[in-house]
C-alpha cells in the first residue's frame, strides 16, 4: 500500500471517529488489515504527543554544550510544555546509575530519576525525557478518569505503602539492625522503632509505627488526584481515552521491575511511553514525521519475514495469553 505522507493521514483522519474506529461507509478503511490500522493509530496519537518545538528552541537546545545541562533544560522545557502544576511536579533526583537506563520514572514515589554518570547521546536526551514524563502523564491520566479514579487510587496508595514497607524492611536488615543516632539523622527516632520492631519479629508493632508514613503517602496519592482533575479536568466514562486509560492501568498492574525484555516489550503502559518517545526524538531531531506510516509498514514486513523476530511474537503472545 502505497502511503502520501501528511495526505494520507488527513484523507485517513475524516473517515475515523475519536475512538479510532473505520466508518462503515469507507471501503478503503474497511479493507485495511488490522496491522496498518494500528500503524495509522500510532501515528494519530503520535502527533498529538508533538512537543511543538520551534526552530529558535531547536537551535537553542542543540548549541547547549554538556549533557547535564541539556537534561536540566530538557526537563524543565518538557514539564513546561505539558503544562504540570508546580504541586505535582515529579521532581528530577540524581541517582546512582542503572545498567538499562539513565532515565526511569519510579511512579510509586513520583519521582524521574536520572543517572548521575549520564551515558544517553545528547541527541536522543530530549526523547528519554520524554519517555518518563509520559510515564508521569499516563498515572495522571488514570487518576482523572471517571470511574477509575478511586480504583486507581487505591491501588498506587497499597502498592506505595507495600513499596515502602519492603524497601524500609530490607535496609535495616541490610545494615544488621545497626541503631541510628538522633543527633546525626532527623529521622533516627522512627526508624530505630521499626528497627526494633523487626528485630522482635513483631509485625503489628512494625505496621503501628509505619503509620505516619502510611499517612502522608495517602495525602500524596489523594493530592495528585485532586490537582491533575483540576487542573486538566475529569475524563468522561465511556470515552476512547476513557476506555485506553483502563487499559493501560490494567497493564500497569501487570508490570514487573525485574522482568525481561519481552515483558518491557509487550506491556502497553511502555508502548505508549516510547511512542512519545519516538516522536520526540524524530521532532528534536529534525527527522520528517511524514515517513512515519511508511517506514513503519516497510519495517514490520521485513520484520515479517524474520525468523528469529517470529520466534519472539509467539513468546510474548504466549506470555501475553497466561497473563490474561
Amino acid at each position: 500500500m502505497q502511503i502520501n505522507n501528511i495526505n494520507f493521514y488527513n484523507n485517513y483522519n475524516k473517515t475515523i471517529n475519536t475512538n479510532f474506529q473505520a466508518h462503515p461507509a469507507s471501503k478503503a478503511v474497511r479493507n485495511l488489515s488490522e496491522r496498518d490500522r494500528n500503524i495509522i493509530k500510532n501515528y494519530i496519537t503520535g502527533l498529538s504527543y508533538r512537543l511543538k518545538m520551534t526552530g529558535e528552541e531547536l537551535n537553542y537546545f542543540h548549541q547547549i554544550r554538556t549533557r547535564k545541562r541539556l537534561e536540566k533544560e530538557a526537563y524543565q522545557y518538557i514539564a513546561k510544555k505539558l503544562n504540570i502544576p508546580k504541586e505535582i511536579l515529579p521532581p528530577l533526583v540524581q541517582v546512582t546509575g542503572d545498567d538499562r537506563a539513565d532515565y526511569s520514572y519510579a511512579y510509586l514515589d513520583n519521582v524521574i530519576q536520572a543517572n548521575s554518570k549520564l551515558q544517553t547521546q545528547k541527541n536522543e536526551i530530549f526523547s528519554s525525557m520524554r519517555h518518563e514524563f509520559q510515564h508521569f502523564m499516563q498515572i495522571c491520566n488514570m487518576l482523572r478518569t471517571e470511574g477509575l479514579t478511586d480504583e486507581v487510587q487505591a491501588y498506587l496508595t497499597s502498592a506505595s505503602i507495600k513499596d515502602r514497607k519492603e524497601f524500609i524492611t530490607n535496609l535495616i536488615k541490610s545494615s544488621n539492625y545497626k541503631m541510628l543516632d538522633p543527633e546525626e539523622f532527623p529521622d533516627a527516632v522512627w526508624l530505630n522503632s521499626l528497627c526494633d520492631a523487626l528485630q522482635n519479629q513483631d509485625v503489628s508493632a512494625f505496621d503501628k509505627r509505619f503509620k505516619p508514613m502510611e499517612k502522608s503517602i495517602k495525602q500524596m496519592w489523594q493530592q495528585m488526584k485532586e490537582v491533575s482533575t483540576k487542573h486538566w479536568g475529569m475524563i468522561k466514562q465511556n470515552t476512547a481515552e476513557a476506555r485506553n486509560n483502563r487499559v493501560l492501568f490494567e497493564d500497569l498492574k501487570k508490570y514487573k521491575q525485574d522482568g525481561d525484555m519481552i515483558d518491557w516489550a509487550i506491556n502497553k503502559v511502555e508502548k505508549d511511553a516510547i511512542l512519545a518517545e519516538t516522536f520526540t526524538y524524530k521532532e528534536y531531531n529534525k527527522i520528517n514525521q511524514g515517513c512515519y506510516v511508511r517506514n513503519e509498514k516497510r519495517i514490520r514486513d521485513a520484520l515479517d519475514k524474520d525468523k528469529f523476530f517470529q520466534n519472539l511474537q509467539k513468546i510474548a503472545r504466549e506470555r501475553q495469553q497466561s497473563k490474561t
